[in-house]
């Protein structure tokens, strides 16, 4: 194909300005893009001025297509960012090194020896042995078969036992879609979710997935001892020092700016259930929430460790610790 603006060019400064004819497509730089514009240089004479608007255009068109381009890469960035998961953000990914191990209850053993912690869930053993098998089994496959990617803040800092937070991403060859291990464990009722250090969009996802298997009775909700209990019929004695979720009517909410918020579930809060926030700890939920007034009569669920006060109590640390639910059937 001949340059129609080269050749307009040339003829526009021969002397006698002769007739020029060639032919012109701009071509998407999309290279899967069909031609954007095409058009022929008819037989005539070239005037300045109408070189001067045919060179105009020529710039015009190419800029609208280098816009396109630029357009589409942007959207196309901006996509595969909107597609990671919220626990991923800021985590960096570990190069392969071959295949790691499960070590109940949470750790990951990699072949250099590293151990890595499963961030995001509570560590603990499972009961009956049937269920924490079932949990090992589908860890052990994943990290076997599924092209499994370690992510990890370098900022983390080891526990005392030399291990570190982090999240397992999988890819299994049949979906070609990745998962993340912990999201899928609470998916399938193999785990609890523990929300005290991950971000609230990283918790709200893991807890979606958790609260679709408890209210089918998957895995671990199918016990008992892992069921969440109403507020009124606590036994102080069965309870303490374990990680519970609890769930009742707030009979009365104090709630203090600068100094511990109580949710009181009974008259007496010496024997009562009593769910406390501190200052720092209101401020997060009333965030990513209402006043905490407007719970006073709802009916609440609240996840966390307890401990005694006299009644039982649960310490709301991360907004995720405490939200409004229908009390289960």
């Amino acid at each position: 194909m001949k340059n129609c603006l080269l050749e307009t060019m040339a003829v526009a400064s021969s002397e006698n300005n002769s007739t020029a004819m060639s032919k012109l497509s701009i071509i998407s730089p999309m290279a899967d893009q069909p031609a954007l514009y095409a058009f022929d240089c008819l037989p005539r004479r070239i005037e300045p001025k109408a070189l001067w608007m045919r060179t105009h255009q020529l710039l015009l068109f190419v800029l609208i297509g280098l816009c396109g381009t630029a357009l589409s890469l942007a959207s196309s960035q901006a996509d595969e960012r909107a597609a990671t998961h919220p626990c991923l953000e800021a985590l960096s990914p570990l190069a392969p090194t071959g295949t790691s191990r499960f070590s109940a209850p949470a750790d990951i053993i990699t072949p250099a020896g590293n151990i890595w912690l499963l961030d995001g869930i509570l560590v603990e053993h499972l009961k009956p042995a049937s269920l924490a098998q079932q949990k090992q089994a589908e860890i052990t496959k994943v990290l076997k078969s599924a092209r499994p990617t370690i992510h990890v803040s370098k900022k983390a800092k080891p526990d005392r036992r030399g291990r570190r937070p982090a999240f397992i991403q999988s890819t299994p060859e049949a979906t070609h879609q990745p998962h993340l291990l912990q999201e899928q464990l609470a998916a399938m009722g193999l785990v609890r979710i523990d929300v005290d250090t991950v971000s609230n969009a990283c918790a709200k996802r893991l807890l979606n997935a958790e609260q679709k298997a408890r209210q089918a009775k998957l895995g671990l909700w199918k016990e008992a001892q892992y069921q969440p209990k109403p507020s009124n019929r606590l036994h102080l004695s069965a309870i303490v020092s374990t990680y519970q979720l609890v769930y009742g009517r707030v009979r009365t909410v104090s709630r203090m700016d600068h100094s511990t918020s109580y949710l009181n579930f009974g008259p007496n809060w010496k024997k009562d259930f009593t769910v406390t926030l501190s200052e720092k700890s209101l401020t997060r939920w009333e965030a990513e929430n209402k006043s905490l007034d407007a719970l006073k009569n709802a009916y609440i669920y609240v996840r966390g460790w307890v401990e005694t006060r006299g009644g039982p109590l649960i310490r709301v640390h991360h907004p995720e610790q405490l939200w409004q639910e229908k009390p289960p059937r």
